[in-house]
């Protein structure tokens, strides 16, 4: 009787577990399908795209090509999107939920993948990546709002590093797929995920907190119970959402004085400047022209397989990374993060002064492709995910909106300023002075973390707002 029973035990607890299981691959379909993929292909579509379009050999292009300075706003008007769409984004997200603004995101992608294909000059492909930009930014507003929702505690790390993941498994795909193809078979294709990854979205739940915010407790209750299990006891979680939602909008009371707070100001200080630094590291200025990085390099190995070497390395290094973030402080891996990139971006640097000047020794035509795999690793280990997490831990609820704006505002509009002057540089003055450049800013990138930027690990909001304080 007791061994009936231990097995009827067993055979209910593995039943158990086979439905949490479920459960997670139900969240991780739906972090998938809030765009993270689509976002990597869009922001490097540029990379093997403008180098067909410089040549004037593109299907489907009036002319003779783009100059470069045309291929320059090509690659910078996405950052205007970007700019345009995260602000209203916020306040969509928590009027209409994070379900209905990302089936929205799918307009301005479809825009784009219309534009690309049946128009064919310079100022529509500029429109074109404003609305692609328009959808990056939305998925960048949206993506951690959902992830945040509808994930257990002890499972949004996980899902919030897929989440960045999965934005090189995108930069993989189109490096890949934009090295065979021309740039109109692969928008055709872009088009195509875009529409297979909303199908699959538009049939998933709306979050269990906007189902409470909008007082529809049924559907939450069954929103949460496809994202736990089916005998999932939801009555707690229910009116604990109830409660927390409610005691915010009764207790959160945002006023201009509040960004004037000591805390508020120490903690912009350095979020700010640690969103900069992200985009001073040069990791999108180099991966929106990599073909052509690589092209101007003139080594032996072909300049589209390079760039595939390249976005499979940030893929790579973003799945290390995820275990090891949690060994070591998060000032540390900034310092050693910044130091890498430094190093490594001063030898490519340098790599361009020698051939400038008929300076060549044995492997000397490696030091491109190992020193931008390593640069990859190096911003991985720090400054790609480290700002996001920081930018997290330093505000409390009722400005955390705002400060957030604020950061990503920022970050825009130096990734604008990036993607617009650096081929403009590279062409007129030497591709080295945008490496040397870079790899000056890591430095003073050291110098910022120590001085500016206070250690979160480990601590409760309180104790990061007393340390602000001091």
């Amino acid at each position: 009787m007791e061994v009936h029973d231990v097995s009827k035990q067993s055979e209910k607890s593995h039943k158990s577990h086979d439905t949490i299981f479920i459960g997670k691959v139900r969240q991780i379909i739906a972090t998938v399908c809030l765009g993270p993929i689509c976002f990597g292909v869009a922001f490097t579509w540029t990379s093997p795209v403008l180098p067909q379009l410089l040549e004037g050999n593109a299907t489907n292009f009036s002319g003779t090509g783009l100059s470069v300075s045309d291929g320059s706003w090509v690659g910078s008007m996405v950052a205007i999107g970007e700019l345009v769409a995260s602000v209203p984004l916020g306040y969509l997200v928590g009027r209409y939920g994070a379900k209905i603004c990302t089936l929205l995101l799918l307009v301005p992608m479809l825009i784009f993948t219309f534009i690309a294909i049946f128009l064919n000059d310079v100022y529509s492909l500029c429109i074109a990546r404003f609305f692609s930009g328009m959808a990056t930014g939305g998925i960048c507003v949206v993506g951690p709002v959902y992830i945040s929702e509808i994930s257990q505690i002890s499972f949004r790390g996980v899902l919030g590093s897929l989440f960045e993941m999965l934005i090189y498994v995108g930069m993989v795909f189109v490096s890949v797929i934009g090295a065979y193809l021309d740039y109109i078979k692969l928008t055709i294709i872009v088009g195509v995920l875009n529409l297979l990854i909303g199908l699959v979205f538009f049939y998933l739940p709306d979050s269990p907190t906007h189902l409470i915010k909008m007082n529809k407790r049924e559907k939450a209750a069954k929103a949460l119970r496809f994202y736990r299990h089916s005998n999932y006891e939801v009555d707690n979680d229910l009116d604990e959402l109830y409660e927390r939602i409610h005691k915010a909008e009764r207790s959160e009371r945002f006023t201009i004085e509040t960004l004037k707070s000591r805390v508020v100001i120490r903690g912009l200080i350095a979020t700010v400047g640690l969103t900069i630094f992200q985009q001073l590291s040069g990791i999108d200025g180099i991966a929106f022209y990599l073909v052509q990085i690589f092209q101007a390099a003139q080594t032996n190995i072909d300049d589209y397989t390079s760039a595939i070497i390249v976005a499979v390395a940030q893929f790579v290094s973003a799945l290390i990374v995820l275990f090891i973030i949690e060994k070591a402080n998060r000032k540390t891996f900034l310092h050693v993060s910044a130091i890498g990139m430094a190093v490594c971006l001063a030898a490519v640097g340098a790599f361009y002064q020698l051939k400038k000047n008929d300076i060549y020794f044995p492997g000397l035509n490696a030091i491109p492709i190992v020193g931008l795999v390593m640069h990859a690793f190096a911003y991985s280990v720090g400054l790609g995910p480290i700002p996001w997490i920081v930018n997290g831990e330093c505000f409390a609820a009722d400005v955390s909106g705002v400060a957030n704006g604020i950061i990503m505002t920022v970050n825009v509009f130096v990734l604008f300023l990036i993607t617009k002057i650096s081929p403009i540089v590279m062409d007129s003055h030497g591709t080295e002075y945008v490496f040397y450049f870079y790899a000056i800013c890591m430095v003073l990138c050291v110098v910022f973390v120590h001085f500016c930027v206070i250690e979160t690990k480990g601590k409760s909001l309180h104790a990061i707002q007393l340390e602000l304080s001091s």
